[in-house]
């Protein structure tokens, strides 16, 4: 697999749609995601945090030698997501599963990248 290949622009596509309505629904108010941040007990903040790093993060898997970072940054919100359903909320988890395994890929694949980026 290499960074241009199908499947990656595939999954960065997949990636990209996934993030964008996820990200959308958080900063457009959708009633579920309202009453997970409620859940959580932080307030509606951390809400418009979550949706402007995914909607931001989905536009960084396009561009050339930021899809690694957007990969990273990506996985690191789900890692703080999933963290947040399983203490605070409850199922489902599975959608975080995956999105966790795609932005895990995209990070693993532009790893050299993302090297070149924070030295």
């Amino acid at each position: 697999m290499t960074k241009t290949s199908p499947f990656m622009t595939a999954l960065r596509a997949a990636l990209t749609l996934a993030f964008l309505y996820f990200g959308m629904r958080k900063l457009g108010s959708f009633s579920t995601d309202v009453a997970i941040y409620e859940a959580i007990g932080f307030g509606q903040f951390p809400r418009y945090i979550t949706g402007s790093i995914e909607v931001i993060g989905a536009g960084l898997l396009w561009v050339r030698g930021w899809e690694g970072l957007a990969g990273l940054l990506l996985l690191g919100t789900m890692i703080v997501g999933l963290s947040a359903l399983l203490i605070w909320v409850g199922p489902p988890y599975w959608h975080m599963l995956m999105l966790m395994v795609g932005t895990g890929t995209v990070a693993w694949s532009y790893k050299e990248q993302i090297a070149r980026l924070i030295h």
